[in-house]
């Protein structure tokens, strides 16, 4: 009885490996670029435009994100977005994450930013994608352009 359960735990565990490296592949998640709107003198939005790769031979739904904003080493704003987004296989996507600012909090990275200077990023997150949870990071620089360097 022993045997037959090992047995099985062993076809189970290889046959799950199997499945993700052929059918399961993590995207690939790069940040493509950074913009602004419903900018008022108290607060904007910041946007931060990922390209979304799916490897996979099958689609994907990014169903929710949770992720953190940190501007010159300081966490700033964590947030969440619900849009739905598909994936499809083999395929790219962007995906838009928007992030509400208030000017008050992020006083020196936008002093930076108004005097031209770059200001270091990093965006840590989770995405659920079709029921798997998949964490992201991103780490960068931009200025008052949103260029990526």
């Amino acid at each position: 009885m022993k045997r037959v359960a090992l047995l099985m735990s062993l076809m189970l565990v290889t046959g799950c490996s199997y499945f993700q490296n052929r059918y399961a592949q993590k995207p690939e998640i790069d940040l493509a670029k950074i913009y602004f709107q419903d900018t008022t003198p108290l607060s904007t939005t910041m946007v931060f435009v990922l390209s979304v790769k799916n490897p996979n031979k099958i689609d994907f739904n990014v169903d929710e994100m949770t992720y953190e904003i940190q501007l010159d080493g300081k966490e700033f704003a964590k947030a969440r977005n619900d849009k739905k987004t598909k994936i499809p296989a083999g395929e790219t996507a962007m995906l838009e994450v928007p992030l509400p600012v208030n000017f008050l909090k992020a006083m020196d990275g936008i002093a930076k930013v108004i005097s031209g200077q770059d200001v270091g990023y990093e965006i840590n997150g989770n995405a659920k994608v079709s029921g798997f949870s998949v964490p992201f990071n991103e780490k960068g620089q931009f200025n008052m352009n949103g260029l990526k360097k």
